[in-house]
């Protein structure tokens, strides 16, 4: 018996919290809501396995806290697991972004009110930026994931029907309307390839 290598502990573990093209965007819609955001953009292409990109006009993350923002269990929610007790957002365990990371290439552009200008970063599939460079996007953040279970081909083989695909975009589109229907203020724009959909 010997110990498994911590990369293919951190597979393992992502698999578990990331299971499906509706569980990235559940997890990248909740982080918008808890940064506040008013107004939420989904985008797919090839049904989230090529692309998926999540925008919001939120509070944007701030250039202290970009180092330690996708890596596992550094979270803004809580301090302590007392903090559970009065918990009012939706994530707390610090483990979606550094989650996705391991089973897709993420990017994440964000702003703050106070940044002059926006800051795009490239993770690796630990979480850790690798490079950074200016961008032109407003306030908010936007998260892309590219190439979903690239290195999970089993997960990719269980959506290999046209069924299963179009199966995802309904639970995705059914998600998206339960927000909608919860905060009646939000603006949630879903679009897959062309086809646009408002749950607003």
């Amino acid at each position: 018996m010997k110990q498994l290598p911590a990369a293919t502990v951190r597979l393992l573990s992502s698999s578990q919290i990331i299971t499906s093209v509706v569980s990235v965007v559940k997890e990248l819609v909740e982080n918008s809501l808890d940064a506040g955001a008013t107004s939420i953009d989904v985008k797919l292409e090839n049904y989230g396995f090529d692309k998926i990109e999540v925008r919001d006009n939120g509070e944007g993350i701030r250039a202290t806290d970009a180092p330690v923002m996708a890596i596992k269990y550094y979270t803004s929610k809580i301090n302590s697991h007392e903090d559970l007790e009065n918990l009012t957002t939706y994530g707390f365990r610090g483990e979606a972004l550094g989650s996705i990371c391991c089973v897709a290439e993420v990017s994440i552009t964000t702003r703050t009110a106070s940044d002059i200008f926006s800051t795009q970063y490239v993770l690796d599939g630990s979480g850790h930026i690798i490079s950074q460079k200016p961008s032109h996007l407003g306030q908010g953040t936007t998260v892309t994931a590219l190439r979903l279970f690239k290195n999970i081909p089993v997960r990719k083989q269980f959506y290999s029907t046209a069924k299963k695909c179009k199966d995802e975009i309904k639970k995705i589109q059914d998600l998206l309307i339960s927000y909608g229907i919860l905060k009646p203020d939000l603006r949630i724009v879903f679009i897959h390839n062309k086809i646009r959909d408002s749950a607003s």
